[in-house]
């Protein structure tokens, strides 16, 4: 149990932020990030962060983005399935859709584990899947939560802007999950790499109280989130 909950915790931190920044980089590298996201059963994830999450952020165009009030379990049994029919739309003008790579991967993987340690070894990688996806589901909760880009009078969206994601100051966490918590910049620059990610200045983007992963943990008891982040977005509108 103990190697399995490491593992798992490995995947869905570590593995999670090296793929995430392969896949905002040329081809070459981008398709070194796709296979880490397929053996995790969660291929589709590299279709929709970069086709649709980039573009539709902290709107209710983005399966990724949680609303105020929206608790994490509710979250992701919308954003589990949102994602992968959103990033499936925006791949359909392809000449080979990259979700054949995807599920023909995530079969593959299956496959594999069912071969070399049967219906154990199958299930061991299911579990580890799913806990890994929860905590990227956890991450791109917290991110975006309650921030909302207004909607122009013909509908369209105001540009991103720092204030539409939450940041993490604390430089340990920062440093293991390769500045993913530098959001705001990520968003706004996504092709710079990871050492470069500033942090915004005072009063430009809202903060979190607590590294990433600390609130990724508050997020798993939604009346003690929905209390701590009541009180950061008051703090965030009052200081705007």
């Amino acid at each position: 149990f103990g190697l399995f909950f490491a593992a798992g915790l490995f995947f869905g931190q570590v593995s999670n932020s090296n793929a995430h920044e392969l896949i905002h980089r040329p081809a070459a590298l981008h398709w070194l990030g796709v296979p880490v996201y397929t053996s995790l059963l969660f291929g589709h994830h590299a279709s929709v962060h970069n086709k649709v999450h980039h573009l539709w952020a902290a709107s209710a165009k983005d399966p990724n983005s949680a609303r105020m009030g929206e608790g994490f379990y509710r979250f992701a049994l919308r954003a589990w399935p949102g994602s992968f029919s959103a990033g499936l739309k925006a791949e359909h003008n392809r000449s080979l859709n990259p979700y054949f790579i995807n599920i023909g991967g995530a079969g593959l993987t299956l496959a594999l584990a069912a071969l070399l340690a049967g219906p154990a070894g199958l299930g061991a990688l299911i579990g580890l899947a799913g806990y890994a996806q929860i905590q990227l589901l956890l991450s791109d909760y917290v991110q975006h939560y309650g921030l909302q880009r207004a909607v122009g009078p013909d509908g369209s969206l105001e540009p991103m802007r720092p204030a539409h994601s939450w940041n993490s100051p604390h430089f340990f966490t920062s440093f293991l999950m390769l500045n993913a918590p530098r959001h705001s910049d990520h968003h706004a620059n996504a092709t710079r790499p990871y050492p470069a990610l500033r942090l915004p200045t005072k009063g430009e983007a809202p903060m979190l109280p607590y590294s990433l992963p600390v609130m990724a943990a508050i997020a798993l008891i939604p009346p003690l989130w929905r209390r701590v982040m009541r009180r950061e977005l008051a703090k965030w509108h009052k200081a705007r």
